[in-house]
């Protein structure tokens, strides 16, 4: 077929013109300029033949796939690459492939559980430094005598079972050497909820470095708190981990702030002759006027001292579930030991006890190490049983009840 040029000459097909675009030349052009013919037939087809050839391809279905191509390649564009696994779990390199699933990033959700935490611990932190921090130095040792502890005490793991030797002093106003009243040994454990209190007779005969035979209540006068600290441990064996000295004189200011106590009283008190105490035995409410005197008789007893020594443990137990029962009472508590105590313990060793305690009732335990009166050298003392000192030592360090070994008198 015999085609014209757009300038009038014939062409007879060697060099023809696709008329629908004269500037493109025809295969048979492309083919001398040794470029390389398109996929229809050798011929570049114009804006119109390619107009046409899009309207075919979307008939037999050709542009929703081309269009479904060019989303995807945006998608691959706009997300991360992801890998990729078939049916069978296996990644897309080991022949098992799918269509790759395109995912958001985690949406940021906000941290309703850590915040509220941060506020709880802030307000703890809040309290310690308001109620704590303050009780901490009204209660602590001066300087020195912290320094002279440090060398007779041990240290113990946090939250496992230790020793606090409770020194009740016999002090009064204006004495420059005093000897201490009341010496008990506790053991604490915090997660057993579990309170050993082992009471040491103040006449107890022990040998004291520099000073020969002693009673061990004048290893305080001779050596101060750390002195009484190693007598003890000369005694018992025990590793004595904090000291609290009490003043018996402030038990009122105590008591009172507490509201009173109610205690049960053993046995009959009759002193008229020394305290004026006069008790029947059973249950009463004490002030805490009452309860310092309750604290001191020994007089008109059977056991004597030891029965003080059993009052005073009882009287303790008493104050301690009076502020277990109360803890609203516990800042007014902290504020009047502060004329009461003098102690290496401080607020953050108490307060999982407390806490412990509060879960469920403390277990509460009491004696007083196997011992007999004794007159040497027209000295009286109290003798301990060495023996049998070891047995209960042994027994209480294993979380038992002392009493099932002895108690007191021999």
């Amino acid at each position: 077929m015999v085609q014209y040029r757009p300038d009038g000459s014939r062409d007879d097909g060697a060099d023809a013109y696709d008329y629908d675009d004269p500037r493109r030349y025809t295969s048979r052009q492309r083919g001398r300029q040794g470029q390389p013919e398109s996929r229809n037939g050798g011929a570049v087809v114009s804006r119109r033949s390619r107009l046409g050839d899009a309207l075919r391809g979307i008939g037999r279905g050709e542009g929703r796939r081309s269009q479904d191509q060019g989303q995807a390649a945006s998608q691959r564009a706009c997300y991360p690459r992801q890998q990729t696994y078939g049916q069978q779990g296996y990644p897309q390199q080991y022949g098992y492939s799918e269509q790759p699933v395109y995912q958001e990033g985690p949406k940021r959700r906000p941290h309703r559980a850590r915040n509220v935490l941060l506020v709880i611990l802030a307000i703890l932190v809040g309290l310690y430094l308001l109620i704590c921090v303050p009780i901490d130095r009204s209660i602590a040792f001066s300087d020195d005598v912290a320094t002279s502890l440090s060398g007779e005490l041990s240290m113990h793991v946090p939250l496992t079972p230790y020793y606090v030797l409770a020194l009740g002093s016999d002090a009064r106003e204006g004495d420059t050497v005093s000897r201490t009243d009341t010496m008990i040994l506790c053991r604490i454990d915090p997660l057993a909820a579990k309170v050993t209190m082992v009471s040491i007779p103040r006449d107890t005969m022990v040998q004291i470095d520099g000073h020969g035979t002693q009673k061990i209540n004048a290893a305080y006068a001779f050596g101060g708190a750390a002195g009484a600290v190693k007598a003890v441990k000369n005694l018992t064996g025990a590793s004595v981990n904090h000291v609290a000295l009490v003043n018996f004189d402030g038990i009122e200011t105590l008591v009172n702030a507490l509201g009173g106590v109610t205690v049960d009283v053993p046995v009959d008190v009759n002193d008229p002759g020394y305290t004026g105490l006069v008790l029947s035995a059973g249950t009463h409410e004490m002030d805490g006027h009452t309860a310092m005197l309750f604290s001191r008789v020994r007089h008109g007893f059977a056991n004597g001292d030891y029965q003080r020594q059993e009052d005073q443990r009882i009287l303790i137990s008493a104050i301690m579930k009076k502020a277990l029962s109360n803890p609203l009472s516990l800042p007014a508590v902290g504020k009047a030991m502060g004329g009461l105590l003098s102690t290496t313990i401080r607020c953050y060793n108490i307060i999982p006890l407390l806490t412990r305690f509060a879960i469920g009732g403390p277990t509460i335990y009491s004696a007083s190490i196997p011992s007999s009166p004794q007159t040497i050298g027209g000295v009286s003392y109290v003798v301990a049983d060495e023996q049998a000192t070891a047995t209960m030592m042994q027994v209480v360090n294993q979380g038992g009840d002392p009493s099932t070994v002895a108690n007191g008198v021999q």
